[in-house]
């Protein structure tokens, strides 16, 4: 009698034991509803968001509620959504079409030299780790991102950004001069009136079109971009060698969504969205060298900037530092510190091996 009552707590003791750890399993996971505003075939979904989704999901109880091309939340609504509850998970937030609320996110879009998906991307990357101060006592992390109540971490960037006509050639810039070009954020506006063309905005789903129809003559896009838009088809001339900036955008919870999750969970979604990120990156490298292999058999051209004039190179060159003043000095007029960005921008990337417009470094310097 004795042993046997001595075994009845031990043997309950167990069962409230494994009861216990698997009340804290069940509360350790997750379901969270993942966005993107974009399709699948688009790179920041089919080689950003899946991979992401897939990795956390085989290594953590986290479980996501996919959902694509804005069927639940549309391009420029992420933010709101998240903080509204109407999603846990924004892949991506495209920030420069959510107007004046990441002023200086669109930095990653002036133009440079010498620059990839790759290197933008570790570049970026090291910008949301920098301490350093660039308002008050404010990183550019703190400043931009934390006060909005989010988490974040970058895309793999785009490939640079470029200008292609249906079949214009550009020799000189006066073949510049008012021919109308599409534009995808306020950026690609400055870099084409610094060149004397003529902006038209537009998001790029509407451009086949207007390419079409001759509403507009060419755009500044990324080559890697053309097949989700079919542009290899119409685009017949393009200058490279110059980056007309990279798209840069992030991966985005909300910080209360963030901090009930466990620390090693964490842990883990932090180190896949940084691996994905570098992956997605070398994978639009490799689609921008693919797409314009395509294109250059359907009878495009693409022309190194050091094949044309000196003066076509030298103008371009002004118009891209130009750019880096102008936008810097119209961000400082709002009150946001575009210098300081700019300027740690400048560094990262030139650690990364690109290089900044001629004129930029002193101007930063004063």
């Amino acid at each position: 009698m004795f042993n046997r009552s001595l075994r009845k707590p031990r043997l309950s003791s167990l069962v409230l034991a494994a009861a216990g750890a698997a009340m804290a399993g069940s509360a350790a996971a997750a379901d969270l509803t993942i966005s993107a505003g974009l399709p699948k075939v688009h790179f920041w979904v089919g080689q950003y968001m899946e991979p992401f989704a897939n990795a956390v999901e085989a290594a953590t109880p986290i479980r996501f509620k996919r959902f694509y091309a804005g069927e639940l939340v549309a391009v420029g609504r992420e933010l709101d959504a998240l903080k509204g509850g109407t999603i846990d998970v924004a892949a991506p937030l495209l920030a420069p079409y959510h107007e004046g609320r990441f002023a200086l996110s669109d930095v990653t879009q002036l133009p440079t030299y010498n620059t990839s998906a790759v290197s933008v991307t570790k570049a970026f990357q090291k910008l949301l780790d920098s301490p350093v101060k660039i308002k008050g006592d404010k990183s550019f992390y703190q400043y931009e991102i934390a006060d909005k109540g989010i988490r974040v971490w970058p895309l793999g960037a785009t490939a640079p950004y470029v200008i292609s006509t249906t079949g214009k050639v550009l020799q000189s810039p006066a073949e510049l001069k008012g021919l109308p070009l599409r534009a995808g954020s306020a950026m690609h506006t400055i870099v084409l009136q610094q060149l004397g063309a003529t902006p038209v905005t537009m998001p790029a789903s509407q451009a086949y079109e207007a390419l079409s129809r001759g509403t507009v003559n060419g755009l500044v896009l990324s080559v890697a971009d053309w097949k989700s838009y079919s542009f290899q088809d119409l685009i017949k001339y393009t200058v490279t060698g110059v980056s007309i900036g990279h798209w840069e955008s992030y991966l985005a919870t909300t910080e209360d969504q963030w901090n009930k999750l466990p620390a090693d969970q964490r842990q883990t979604w932090d180190r896949i969205a940084r691996e994905t990120a570098l992956k997605n990156a070398e994978g639009i490298d490799r689609q921008d060298v693919e797409v314009r292999e395509a294109a250059e058999k359907k009878g495009s051209k693409f022309v190194p900037i050091t094949s044309l004039s000196a003066d076509m190179q030298t103008f371009i060159a002004k118009a891209s530092a130009n750019t880096w003043i102008q936008w810097i000095e119209q961000t400082e007029k709002k009150g946001q510190p575009g210098k300081a960005t700019a300027k740690l921008w400048a560094s990262l990337v030139q650690a990364e091996g690109g290089k900044v417009p001629d004129g930029v470094a002193e101007y930063l310097a004063k």
